[in-house]
């Protein structure tokens, strides 16, 4: 078992990796013989552009067409075809595994600067507000295990509150073994493991030091999102959103993966 680093790897090397590891996981329905390219190596092209941190594909689809595979299809069928294939990364980027601890947060997706919101048509982006100021689009809720690996995530609404698309998610929070879940003062809840109010009478009694230490672990991971791209480039429909999610994910949580066997 390995989990080399693609990053160093030749490009045609580590898309020979990538597209061995993702082939059984191919519905045989979407599965073509006449495709210029498999739908494996179009998915494994697409994560390396997220560790390579492209922010635009068509950049990095024209810099591999120039350099790399001179027979690729056009860009508009690689983005038609990701987009059908979006079930397939979306179960690829994360997998149930039974946990102790997880920690639970969110991350703003934002579709436009706050100013254009006005003028923005994006369906379903509504202004809310984050740790890092008022944010029109989306947010990313997760859950993170202690090691850093993203095992589960939602998009919603930016206006949408933490606690509520939290209670959504627990609805799965059986399969992963019913962890305990630690969060911070906007998961304040019985259920949630949350560091005390500053006003709070007296200390809470589930808190410990470690607790928040623990808690680092997914601001960790949304960092390392961020720095690959998260929130680069355009998506101009939920669809492009999804995928795009789907793809980081998916490339930031291969390190916990073993690609060869």
């Amino acid at each position: 078992m390995g989990r080399p680093d693609l990053t160093l790897l030749p490009i045609h090397e580590a898309l020979q990796v990538l597209s061995q590891w993702v082939k059984p996981h191919i519905p045989a329905k979407l599965l073509h013989k006449h495709e210029k390219i498999s739908d494996a190596d179009l998915i494994g092209i697409a994560i390396l552009q997220m560790l390579h941190k492209q922010p635009y594909f068509s950049r990095w689809w024209h810099f591999l067409t120039v350099n790399h595979f001179p027979d690729l299809p056009s860009e508009t069928q690689a983005r038609i075809r990701l987009k059908r294939l979006l079930p397939v990364i979306e179960h690829l980027s994360h997998e149930v595994q039974s946990l102790d601890f997880v920690a639970v947060d969110s991350e703003p997706l934002p579709v436009c600067t706050f100013k254009r919101a006005p003028r923005c048509k994006f369906r379903g982006a509504r202004h809310g507000f984050s740790t890092a100021g008022p944010v029109f689009g989306f947010k990313l809720h997760a859950w993170c295990g202690l090691n850093g690996e993203i095992v589960a995530y939602n998009i919603r609404a930016a206006n949408e509150h933490d606690y509520s698309v939290l209670c959504e998610m627990n609805r799965k929070w059986p399969a992963y073994g019913g962890p305990q879940q630690i969060g911070d003062k906007g998961y304040q809840s019985l259920t949630t493991i949350t560091p005390p109010k500053v006003n709070a009478r007296r200390p809470s009694p589930r808190w410990r030091e470690e607790f928040g230490a623990a808690r680092k672990c997914i601001e960790s991971a949304f960092s390392v999102l961020v720095g690959a791209g998260l929130r680069w480039g355009q998506v101009k429909t939920m669809a492009s959103l999804k995928l795009k999610v789907a793809l980081h994910v998916l490339a930031h949580n291969l390190k916990y993966r073993d690609l060869i066997t």
